[in-house]
């Protein structure tokens, strides 16, 4: 019974040690969008499909950017440009 006791408050112990620790600490949340995260020097912004002056798009469907993607996170499903439709200067353009 004595042991059980011991063994109880020193799982107490245990878990008030963890929380003051934690409790002195900086905190690791934002306020977003009032403070805003550093970004590093590196970061190129968001992906987006960038176009000429004219109109139209620089992506002409070649699937390069999908093939080199390390995380598989890029499809690209391309369709042929046709004298009607013209959406890229290649014949071919992503749909």
């Amino acid at each position: 019974m004595v042991s059980a006791l011991l063994s109880d408050i020193g799982g107490l112990a245990k878990g008030l040690k963890t929380t003051f620790q934690h409790l002195f600490r900086p905190p690791v949340t934002f306020q977003y969008p009032e403070v805003k995260r550093p970004m590093f020097p590196r970061f190129r912004g968001r992906h987006v499909l960038r176009r000429y002056e004219n109109g139209l798009e620089r992506c002409i469907g070649c699937e390069l950017c999908a093939g080199v993607c390390p995380a598989q996170a890029i499809y690209v499903e391309a369709a042929e440009n046709t004298d009607e439709e013209r959406y890229s200067p290649g014949e071919r353009y992503a749909k």
